[in-house]
């Protein structure tokens, strides 16, 4: 007998059951999950699944087969391959939640799932152990709730997944509302002093914006607040102005609540300064102390220079005055308008010579003004040998691939005097009139780092007069290939002077030409010699024949 009763039949059945004793059968609930999803969706309510008698059977049964689930009489129920069975012996005991730590998950779709759900999760009709819950929000009409094992839904990228009984019950969607307002338009934007030592400060002078919001897409749909200088603006994301998108990563975003990005900002704190009456804005600004800014609008800070090189530092946007060199303008708290204007000496040895790195006879030295205040000077040794000096910059730092030694100051003129220090310097030309005679300081900069040059390598100057190019020859050892012709070139092993001071390699050129030009000499006297020999034994050979002339005829 199977079929669907009422709760007054079913407990009718059971007291039948008992009062007859029938030890020889058993009721059980009868059912798949294929045929009927609440066979395993049931949480155990009566009356919601079907049972039967088992009139050979004492036993009940519950299985787990390929995620489907079955509830019959004992023996009759497959458990084959079954990831989970039970059995047990009492009328209608396979009830229930099985296995009992089955997932649970709210099920609906439509315009009517878009709302929190007000019901109780149930099974996952498809048993995984590692199913998850979802919620599928197409727009403020249509959306999806359940299983992901069940399949009938095809997932958008938008839609949330949860692994907990019951966590996809999110609203579905909402309307958000921000505060709309631009200080560059009108007043109110900033603060309210009015609230200001309240606790809680919020502006009230702005228009408000609205925006609808579905679940999945929250992190694209957001209150803002953006601070930059002199200028606040707030709203909605999806009305960033133009000229703010390059900042986008920068806006300060809120969903908590309506109005979320009202917040009034930090009261500003600057410097207030002239060095025409106080010589202290200009020599040591960190002896003065910073002041709240009185005005509601001053939410940035200015420090500018002027043409009689005096200082003004205040808050607000920089004042608009003749005479004015230099201004900046900045947001940060606590006083930032403290950075000085920075000027460093620029220049390269490949434009300035080696003056540019030995600083002895610095020549072609020029002063560059840095575009960021504070920033500071550098002094860079490249690895070919090359030194420059200027203002940190993009393309000018310490971070380059090719950079030996990097030494960064800060102050005005800091990047001053011979560098790098630790490596060894030393005149470094060929053939020109200034590398014939040398002047201290004029050719000498830092031996160039080689390739894979070993870290304990002795670095030594040399010098050679070379006997190929009739040229006067100074550099490193450390350039192998210069060392080798060093060897090669002089007139002999002695003639390659090598030595271990800084610009020690500075013998004048006559003195290292000198052994080549004894040696030419003394080759062009011995060849004089020589010829000279030549000549006399060839005169005797001339005398030698008119003898043997007139023995031959008075012999014949």
């Amino acid at each position: 007998m199977l079929g669907l009763q009422t709760p007054r039949h079913l407990i009718l059945l059971l007291l039948i059951v008992l009062l007859t004793g029938r030890s020889t059968a058993i009721v059980c609930y009868k059912c798949d999950s294929i045929a009927l999803p609440e066979c395993s969706q049931t949480l155990g309510e009566v009356g919601v699944l079907p049972y039967v008698e088992c009139p050979t059977q004492l036993t009940c049964a519950m299985s787990i087969v390929d995620s489907i689930t079955y509830r019959g009489c004992g023996a009759e129920t497959p458990t084959t391959g079954a990831t989970y069975s039970k059995s047990c012996s009492s009328n209608l005991c396979n009830a229930g939640v099985y296995p009992p730590g089955r997932l649970k998950c709210h099920h609906c779709a439509g315009q009517d799932c878009v709302a929190a759900p007000g019901a109780k999760p149930k099974p996952c009709r498809n048993h995984l152990e590692e199913d998850q819950c979802y919620t599928d929000v197409i727009s403020s009409s249509e959306a999806y709730r359940g299983c992901v094992s069940e399949q009938n839904h095809t997932l958008s990228s938008a839609a949330k997944l949860c692994e907990i009984n019951g966590c996809n019950e999110e609203q579905g969607a909402w309307t958000q509302v921000c505060a709309a307002c631009d200080s560059a338009d009108a007043r109110g934007c900033k603060m309210d002093l009015f609230q200001v030592n309240t606790g809680r400060c919020n502006v009230t002078l702005f228009e408000e914006c609205q925006q609808e919001v579905l679940l999945g897409e929250e992190e694209d749909k957001y209150c803002f607040s953006h601070r930059r200088l002199s200028r606040v603006v707030r709203g909605c994301s999806q009305t960033i102005p133009a000229d703010l998108v390059p900042y986008k990563e920068e806006l300060e975003k809120c969903r908590t609540s309506d109005y979320c990005n009202a917040g009034c900002i930090t009261r500003q704190k600057c410097l207030t300064c002239n060095s025409l009456d106080q010589e202290l804005c200009r020599t040591n600004v960190t002896a003065i102390s910073n002041t709240t800014c009185g005005s509601a609008e001053a939410s940035s800070c200015f420090t500018c220079e002027y043409s009689n090189w005096s200082v003004q530092r205040g808050c607000g946007a920089a004042p608009i005055n003749p005479g004015i060199l230099n201004c900046y303008e900045c947001d940060e708290k606590d006083g930032c308008n403290n950075k000085d204007f920075t000027r460093c000496y620029q220049c390269s040895t490949d434009q300035a010579g080696a003056g540019c790195a030995n600083w002895e006879r610095p020549g072609e030295i020029f002063i560059e003004e840095c575009v960021e205040p504070a920033t500071s000077c550098l002094t860079v040794s490249y690895k070919n040998g090359t030194t420059s000096r200027g203002c940190q910059k993009a393309d000018f730092n310490c971070t380059s691939e090719n950079a030996a030694n990097c030494r960064s100051c800060l102050g005005s003129f800091c990047n001053k005097g011979a560098f790098p220090e630790e490596r060894l310097w030393c005149h470094q030309c060929e053939g020109v009139q200034d590398c014939e005679e040398i002047s201290s300081g004029q050719t000498a900069i830092p031996c160039p780092v080689q390739a894979n040059e070993p870290e304990d390598l002795k670095e030594a100057c040399l010098e050679y007069f070379d006997t190929h190019s009739k040229q006067i020859v100074r550099g490193c050892r450390s350039n192998p290939e210069l060392y080798y012709e060093c060897l090669l070139r002089s007139n002999h092993h002695e003639s390659c002077r090598i030595c271990h001071g800084q610009a020690c390699n500075n013998s004048p050129g006559k003195e290292l030409r000198a052994g080549y030009e004894l040696e030419t000499k003394a080759m062009a006297l011995l060849q004089a010699r020589s010829s000279s020999t030549s000549l006399k034994n060839s005169k005797v050979g001339y005398g030698i024949w008119p003898i043997l002339s007139v023995i031959y005829v008075l012999t014949f």
